[in-house]
């Protein structure tokens, strides 16, 4: 049992701190890292720790990987404590904490990113695990790069947050409401200055993996592509993105690949408001040609909303788009309140009914029981139905929008006394 990503893949957050992947939970195996050795976690004060462990290589590996990609570097991070140890979890055939997502959606019987991730690239790179060192470091720089463009942004979906959105910020004080924690972040480094981008050594890197925010409307990354584009090493290069969609997808006829997933929720009315910001006839308009290098899928993301409307999203966009391919590749854990759990049993069971009622061509039926059982696993509409009404109701203020007429569909006011 093993991921191929910690071999070939570094990954960042959206404020710069490494990571294996996207759906890495760095600060549970950080907790691992420090309980194994003794220490606690989140470790005091440097004042109040002492001497000989402030000095220790552990202690200079979790600055290092703290301060960041804004103060350090790929070379150094990469064979650090934090992918180091992960390299050796997968090599005893055990989960690394930071790995537990996909392990929930194995153990539902779902298609984790692991097995997805696996599927593309592990026969090509299997050989790099037998490169390993007994200490989990590796005498090779990732081939491909996963980094997060920063919050900006030209969209403020409902699960969102000014977390992974810029635009969010405007809605700062009403999403505080509903247990956003506010973290001063700083991602300019990767917004406007250009000392990240310079430094990528495009001769090396094969391929490249873009997520925001919204990369498009980053003006460094567009900068970035055009000088990749106009490379003679374009033509040996992939770039993956997830996108909402919105933006040109400009300069980029020269890559060997450019794999795009553009995110969707929902169809017409109940996309637009999920998905604030979005006009949906002009993102029809923008997404029916590409150039002939381009994979494109659309990429559904599971939430409470998005799972009632799932049939008339998938079928809308089938019968506009047959040759654009319906991926399942997301769930909503936060905030609790979007998650599909978080629905009244009657409408769990009308949905359940109309998946088991369509018919789902052969690649999302495997899939879709993994969402079901998901939905099923817990009961959250007794502790957070009355938070979902309380925050659509305030999300309709902020934004003069209307939820009833956008969900009338789901008529969720019936299930709360």
């Amino acid at each position: 049992m093993k991921c191929i990503l910690p071999w070939i893949n570094f990954g960042t957050s959206t404020y710069g701190r490494p990571r294996v992947c996207g759906y890495s939970d760095h600060d549970a195996q950080w907790e691992v890292l420090f309980t194994d050795r003794g220490y606690p976690y989140p470790p005091p004060p440097a004042e109040q720790t002492p001497e000989h462990i402030l000095k220790s290589d552990f202690a200079q590996d979790w600055k290092s990987w703290l301060n960041k990609l804004e103060n350090s570097n790929i070379n150094s991070q990469w064979n650090g404590v934090y992918f180091r140890e992960i390299r050796k979890s997968f090599l005893r055939d055990e989960w690394p904490e930071n790995c537990k997502r996909c392990k929930h959606v194995e153990s539902l019987g779902g298609t984790s990113k692991r097995m997805d991730e696996n599927h593309m690239w592990y026969e090509k790179y299997k050989h790099l695990i037998d490169l390993t060192n007994d200490d989990g470091s590796l005498p090779y720089q990732p081939q491909h790069l996963d980094v997060r463009t920063g919050t900006i942004c030209n969209f403020k979906c409902i699960h969102c947050s000014p977390a992974s959105s810029s635009r969010w910020n405007e809605d700062e004080s009403l999403i505080i409401k509903y247990g956003y924690e506010v973290v001063e972040n700083n991602d300019q480094w990767i917004v406007q200055d250009s000392k990240f981008w310079d430094n990528l050594d495009i001769s090396q890197i094969k391929r490249y993996n873009f997520l925001g925010g919204e990369s498009f409307y980053n003006k460094r990354h567009n900068e970035f592509i055009k000088r990749l584009n106009e490379s003679p090493y374009a033509k040996d290069v992939e770039i993956a993105y997830v996108s909402n969609g919105s933006l040109k997808f400009e300069n980029m006829e020269n890559f060997k690949k450019v794999r795009l997933r553009l995110s969707v929720d929902g169809a017409e009315k109940a996309g637009e408001y999920f998905r604030f910001g979005l006009k949906w006839n002009d993102w029809c308009n923008n997404i029916k040609k590409f150039p002939s290098n381009f994979d494109v899928s659309f990429q559904w993301t599971c939430s409470n909303i998005s799972m009632f409307y799932l049939v008339d999203t998938y079928d809308i966009l089938r019968e506009e788009f047959p040759n654009i391919r319906f991926l399942f590749n997301n769930h909503v854990t936060e905030p609790y309140h979007m998650s599909v759990q978080n629905l009244p049993n009657e409408l769990k069971d009308k949905i359940k009914h109309e998946i088991d009622a369509y018919m789902f061509e052969k690649e999302a039926r495997e899939v879709l029981p993994f969402y079901i059982n998901h939905m099923f696993e817990k009961d959250g509409w007794n502790s957070h139905g009355k938070i979902l009404l309380n925050y659509l109701n305030d999300l309709d203020q902020a934004r003069n929008i209307d939820w009833r007429a956008s969900f009338s569909e789901m008529n969720l006011e019936k299930y709360v006394e």
